[in-house]
């Protein structure tokens, strides 16, 4: 099938049947030439992860914060995936959550939307809390309520792509599955240089420098001793390029031909490591077995009754058997674009967002009871109804709502969430505060993590640890932060 033609839209020659609600367009102001009533692709936010690798901040446990609604720079992640699909003039989105979670999030959604008149219609597929399912399954939960591709998205993606360059290049390649990859992330050097933090997971891409065809694709825990490519993908693609500085950001646009492979292997449960793989080595082997194949099929086609028919293998019949063609693509970025996923990148991100998408973000909050005497440094910002003391100082940090702190406090690239309580003369460096926390007076800690609703005593001084208020968990375990001689994120979001 050819791919969908777009030509912009006169401003004078809109009416109410060209709008993009009406003829199926997701991004851009554009016009469809045949139009269709169903639109192009139906966007779906994926927000049931538990957050395994941010354990401490975000999981299954009751009470638990939701990962997708852990602030970031101030504002539930959720949020910047929902606004970018809104930003693309999306007017119907499904969101992928657990049970558990469903009130909280459709509260907040519902609450936020309407009070930015935004007209969006969200519908909310849930999973049950204990349910074991993954990615992938949920596609299968969403695919029937809809004829057209997908776009699947990350509760944990903030980006500023161009989604109607992304669709372009899935138009052009009719492809299965584009993928969006962008530069992995990192706070520059003094010299301009951008280090890798050793403990970032990389993604293995391998790509056809021709047409950024994926040819590879893993995840560094993923791999276990060694990368191995079969000699008949080397020698039909013998310029491959490896790359491991790249981030695959989980925006994915799947088209139908994908939903179907995806119905006929049940057993595939996860999007990124089962799916994704999946279809690159299918259409490794349709291209790779192309000519050997068709051959393979009009031989055997006459000789039924022979024994070479047992010889044919299993993988050249799959080629056979699918409807159409398998073609995996990426779309490079160098648009801001950073997954919020990991523990140790999160202040960092927290900075990060801040800086680079001050349009989405809300200026400081309303009902403040800020002391004139207090510094509060520009690159920091403050939630709702948040008091503060006198001669306290604020630098690079993040102040949720309803957060009381005492005088003579000092807090430098710190997260604070809501309802947190701090006394005087207390002292936060890169450090992690979540909801409900009491810090007593006279406290010190540093590269340090307090959970929900924990009391730290007066006059504690922590270093580098997470301290954890359930009577499940030991009160407080050792947690070392940064590689030792690497030198910490603090030293990076100072300068």
């Amino acid at each position: 099938m050819s791919p969908t033609v777009l030509t912009p839209a006169p401003e004078d020659e809109k009416s109410d049947e060209e709008t993009p609600a009406n003829t199926g367009v997701s991004a851009g102001n554009f016009r469809v030439r045949n139009r269709r009533r169903s639109p192009e692709f139906t966007p779906v936010v994926m927000a049931a992860g538990c957050g395994s690798q941010m354990f401490e901040l975000s999981n299954d446990r009751a009470g638990k914060t939701p990962k997708c609604m852990l602030p970031v720079a101030n504002t539930p992640m959720i949020w910047y995936s929902v606004n970018f699909l809104i930003a693309n003039k999306f007017e119907e989105i499904f969101v992928v959550v657990r049970q558990g979670d469903k009130d909280v999030i459709e509260s907040y959604l519902t609450n936020t939307i309407r009070k930015l008149e935004h007209d969006v219609h969200i519908e909310y597929v849930c999973i049950e809390d204990d349910a074991d399912l993954g990615t992938a399954d949920s596609l299968r939960i969403v695919a029937p309520k809809t004829k057209s591709d997908l776009l699947v998205i990350s509760s944990d993606l903030i980006t500023k792509v161009s989604l109607s360059e992304l669709a372009n290049v899935h138009r052009a390649n009719n492809a299965a599955l584009t993928a969006l990859i962008a530069p992995r992330y990192s706070v520059p050097t003094p010299d301009g240089r951008r280090k890798r933090n050793k403990k970032d997971d990389r993604d293995f891409i391998g790509l056809d420098p021709e047409d950024d065809r994926i040819l590879y694709i893993a995840n560094e825990k993923d791999i276990e001793d060694e990368i191995s490519i079969k000699r008949g993908q080397l020698t039909r693609f013998p310029h491959m390029r490896l790359h491991t500085n790249l981030l695959d950001s989980h925006l994915y646009l799947v088209s139908r031909t994908t939903l179907s492979i995806l119905d006929n292997h049940p057993d595939v449960s996860m999007m990124r490591c089962e799916l994704l793989p999946l279809l690159v080595r299918k259409q490794i082997k349709q291209i790779v077995n192309t000519n050997y194949t068709v051959f393979a099929d009009r031989i055997y086609s006459k000789k039924q009754d022979t024994d070479e028919d047992s010889k044919h293998p299993d993988e050249y019949f799959d080629i056979l058997s699918e409807p159409e063609s398998v073609g995996c693509y990426v779309h490079h970025t160098d648009s801001f674009t950073v997954r919020v996923n990991q523990l140790h990148n999160y202040i960092k991100y927290n900075k990060a967002v801040s800086e680079n998408m001050d349009d989405v973000i809300p200026k400081n909050g309303e009902n403040c009871d800020i002391s004139k005497q207090t510094q509060v440094g520009k690159c920091s910002r403050l939630g709702n109804s948040v008091k503060i003391a006198e001669k306290c100082s604020f630098k690079r940090s993040f102040i949720g709502n309803r957060v009381q702190i005492g005088p003579h406090c000092k807090i430098v690239d710190t997260v604070i969430m809501d309802d947190v309580t701090i006394e005087d003369n207390v002292s936060l460096t890169n450090c992690i505060v979540c909801k409900d926390v009491i810090i007593r007076n006279k406290c010190t800690l540093k590269d340090s993590r307090i959970c929900d609703g924990f009391e730290v005593s007066s006059g504690s001084e922590f270093v580098g640890e997470s301290l954890v208020a359930d009577s499940e968990i030991p009160n407080m375990m050792s947690f070392s932060i940064y590689n030792s001689g690497q030198g910490s994120d603090a030293e990076d979001l100072s300068k």
